[in-house]
C-alpha cells in the first residue's frame, strides 16, 4: 500500500508545484518586471520549464503517430503510384529493348535478301513455337502455304546464317527442323582448304562433320559455309551456298582414321530466335 500512496504524495507535489508557478507568473506579470515577485517568477519558470519539455518529449510521440495514422493512407496510395510508376517505366525500358533488337534483325535479313541476288524470292516469318526434345530439334514460324511456303524451303537468320529447312507446312503456319536435329544432314565446305564434307546434327552437342579426308588441315575457329551442290539432271542441296553453318571448334587428330573428326559449333543460337527468312524460289543452289 505504501507505493500508491508515494505514487499520489508525489503527483500532489507537481500538482501544487505547478500551480504555484503559475500563480506566479500571473502576479509577476501584472507587477511587471520590477515587481516584488518578478525573482519568485523566474524562480518558478526554472522549475517549471523542464516539466514542459519532459510533457513535450512525451506527447510529441504521440501525436506524430496519430498524425501518420490519419495520412496513412494516403501514403500507400502514394507508394502504390510510384510502384506502378516504376513497373511502367521498366515495361517502356524492355520494349524499347525489344523493338531495337527486332529491327536489328529486320536490318539484318534484308542483308541477306540482297546477298542471295534479285532473282532469289524470301519471305520473313516470326519464330511462334520452338519444339525441342530428345526426338526432334523444331521451330513453328507463322507462314505456311497461304504465304507461298513449301516442304524443304531453307530458312536462313539475319548475318546470313543457316537455320534449317521446312519439314512440315499447314495453311498459316509451318514447323522447320532446325540443322542440329539428329535427322539433319547438310553440305558444308571449310572456308579456307574449299573442302567439302557433311554435317549432321546432334541436340544440344555440336554437330559432326564427316567425310573429310586426313589430309586435309583443318584448323578450329575455321568457319563452314553450305556448299550448294547441283548434280546436272538430279540431286540438289537443299540450301543456297556460303550460308554460315557454324565454326569449327574441335579437331581430333587420328592418322589411323579413314576421315577426320571434326565438330562444328553452329552460328545461331537456336534458344533465342524470334525472326527467320524463308527462301522460297530462284537463285543457285
Amino acid at each position: 500500500m505504501a507505493l500508491p500512496t508515494r505514487a499520489r504524495s508525489a503527483r500532489l507535489v507537481v500538482v501544487a508545484l505547478v500551480s504555484v508557478s503559475l500563480l506566479t507568473i500571473t502576479v509577476d506579470y501584472r507587477e511587471g518586471n520590477n515587481g516584488p515577485l518578478a525573482s519568485l517568477g523566474r524562480v518558478a519558470l526554472t522549475v517549471i520549464s523542464p516539466l514542459q519539455e519532459v510533457m513535450s518529449k512525451v506527447t510529441h510521440p504521440v501525436g506524430n503517430f496519430f498524425s501518420t495514422l490519419v495520412r496513412l493512407p494516403a501514403i500507400r496510395a502514394e507508394n502504390e503510384r510510384l510502384k506502378n510508376h516504376v513497373a511502367e517505366l521498366e515495361s517502356q525500358v524492355a520494349t524499347g529493348a525489344t523493338d531495337e533488337q527486332r529491327l536489328h534483325e529486320l536490318e539484318g535479313l534484308l542483308e541477306v535478301t540482297q546477298s542471295l541476288g534479285p532473282n532469289v524470292r524470301t519471305t520473313a516469318a516470326q519464330v511462334i513455337a520452338s519444339g525441342v526434345s530428345n526426338f526432334e530439334w523444331t521451330i513453328t514460324i507463322n507462314k505456311g502455304s497461304n504465304q507461298g511456303i513449301k516442304l524443304d524451303l531453307p530458312v536462313v537468320a539475319s548475318g546470313k546464317r543457316l537455320v534449317g529447312h521446312v519439314i512440315r507446312v499447314a495453311p498459316d503456319s509451318s514447323i522447320v527442323q532446325l540443322i542440329v536435329d539428329p535427322d539433319s544432314a547438310v553440305a558444308g565446305r571449310l572456308a579456307i582448304s574449299r573442302t567439302t564434307g557433311l554435317l549432321t546434327g546432334q541436340g544440344d552437342r555440336d554437330m559432326r562433320m564427316g567425310l573429310v579426308d586426313t589430309s586435309i588441315e583443318v584448323q578450329a575457329g575455321e568457319q563452314v559455309v553450305t556448299a550448294g551442290y547441283r548434280i546436272p539432271g538430279g540431286a540438289q542441296s537443299l540450301y543456297p551456298p556460303g550460308i554460315l553453318i557454324g565454326t569449327v571448334s574441335h579437331v581430333v587428330p587420328d592418322v589411323a582414321a579413314l576421315e577426320k573428326f571434326i565438330t562444328v559449333a553452329p552460328a545461331v543460337d537456336f534458344s533465342s530466335l524470334d525472326i527467320v527468312l524463308v527462301v522460297l524460289s530462284g537463285g543457285p543452289r
